[in-house]
């Protein structure tokens, strides 16, 4: 795995050979800052402002891809225009599409059961709480002292354990966080599968895919994208990230976006130079022909 800056001279020679680009971008921790709480996750106006020129730039297409409900992480983008996945790749929402998966869907009834006895059992412990999303529950400690985080996540396998063992879900771990998931292995690499074939079949020309992400949820992402893609992990993170490239941070992640546009303008600038050359070209053998 490369650093993005080392990489950048084969990042731009297949952005310039590319007919569209499909854009994933992972929220927290990515476009922005890990924070104390998700609420405190605030995209900066800048960001916010790149997302939306982004969006409007012919053959970019942009999908925000996150863990958090998709109404949440759609409230906190607060950008028209674009693909949003919720609930990793659960749901799905943008322009002429909507898509919930329908085994998150007949496994609510569970998973409000499992909330409550999850709310109960961790109630007594400072910074430690439950995040009910819809269609996944996600256990929160980072705020928790040493000793609060150790019995928060005993407590979490004692509850979850039960309805493990009868497949009636699954439980994924993120950075300081437990989830528990429908049965089903719909993952952020399948949904962005699923996008970009769809894409892909709308597309003009060749689409090269990118995605950003900092966390293990992004992994699945990665491995379905492989080689075919540009992938980033964001972050220190794990060494092992089978992500080709690496930023430190989620401003060099914006940074790296803002040099794509750049990169894609110039582009289509000097697709058009050559086509007004051509042109010219053309007129002068017209008028140079005799009569």
């Amino acid at each position: 795995m490369k650093a993005l800056s080392a990489g950048w001279p084969e990042i731009r020679e297949r952005v310039r050979a590319a007919g569209a680009l499909a854009l994933f971008l992972d929220y927290d921790g990515t476009l922005t800052p890990i924070v104390r709480h998700p609420s405190q996750a605030r995209l900066s106006a800048g960001t916010r402002r790149l997302l939306r020129k982004l969006s409007v730039e012919e053959q970019i297409w942009v999908a925000v891809v996150s863990g958090r409900a998709l109404e949440d992480v759609r409230r906190m983008t607060g950008v028209n225009r674009i693909c949003y996945v919720g609930n990793h790749g659960l749901e799905l929402e943008g322009p002429k599409l909507l898509y919930v998966n329908p085994t998150a869907k007949k496994c609510r009834p569970v998973l409000r059961r499992i909330a409550r006895r999850l709310n109960k059992a961790v109630a007594a412990i400072p910074g430690a709480w439950i995040e009910d999303k819809g269609f996944t529950l996600t256990l929160h400690f980072r705020q928790a002292a040493p000793a609060g985080k150790k019995l928060a996540r005993g407590l979490f396998h004692g509850v979850v354990r039960p309805y493990r063992k009868k497949k009636q879900v699954r439980i994924t771990a993120g950075k300081e966080v437990f989830e528990v998931q429908p049965p089903v292995r719909w993952t952020k690499g399948t949904a962005v599968s699923w996008l970009l074939a769809r894409r892909a079949a709308l597309s003009p020309g060749p689409v090269l895919p990118v995605y950003l992400g900092d966390d293990l949820t992004d992994e699945d992402a990665f491995r379905a994208l492989g080689t075919r893609g540009i992938s980033v992990a964001v972050g220190a993170g794990n060494p092992l990230t089978r992500a080709q490239y690496r930023v430190r941070s989620s401003s060099e992640a914006v940074r790296f976006l803002r040099r794509l546009l750049r990169e894609w303008k110039h582009r289509a600038e000097r697709g058009a130079d050559r086509a007004g050359r051509g042109d010219q070209r053309r007129v002068q053998r017209h008028i140079a022909r005799p009569a």
